[in-house]
């Protein structure tokens, strides 16, 4: 009687199946994990840091100027008015939208006056979701901000509070 090859026997297969799987397993879970790294890791913490300083002085002039306005957002227009404050040198705004957690879904537009003092612009269609928007001169010498979570039907009352 001759003695069968072991790659015909059953139990060689079936203990190289498992190692086998692991294996796979491990490389497919690291090849996903190097492709989809987070968005708000950061390389240089002081750089940032000393940013984060400059934008709350930013935050700081728009409350000197004593901003505040509302900020309406339909599905492809954008109005933006200010209820008070020194409005006499803003010929034009930048709104920023930036989602909480997908970096993707970040969008920007700018707003120009019409003839009844609103800045209005068209956006293109955006992913509902919680956002950061940021109002501020094309300059840059002041900068609002307000959480808010899209799609909104109402107005949204903006302050120069920093949040």
């Amino acid at each position: 009687m001759t003695p069968t090859p072991w790659y015909k026997n059953f139990w060689p297969w079936f203990l190289i199946f498992f190692p086998l799987v692991a294996i796979i397993g491990c490389i497919s879970l690291f090849i996903t994990a190097i492709g989809n790294g987070p968005d708000m890791v950061v390389d240089d913490y002081y750089k940032k840091g000393k940013a984060i300083n400059l934008e709350l002085s930013k935050f700081e002039k728009a409350k000197a100027l004593y901003l505040h306005g509302d900020l309406l957002i339909e599905a492809d227009k954008v109005r933006f008015k200010f209820n008070k404050g020194d409005t006499s040198n803003i010929h034009s705004l930048k709104l920023s939208f930036y989602h909480r957690t997908i970096q993707a879904h970040d969008f920007s537009t700018h707003l120009t006056p019409n003839a009844n003092g609103e800045f209005t612009a068209i956006v293109e269609p955006y992913t509902d979701g919680a956002y950061t928007v940021f109002i501020e001169p094309i300059d840059g010498s002041w900068k609002l901000k307000e959480n808010i979570t899209l799609p909104s039907e109402q107005s949204i009352a903006i302050s120069p509070e920093y949040k």
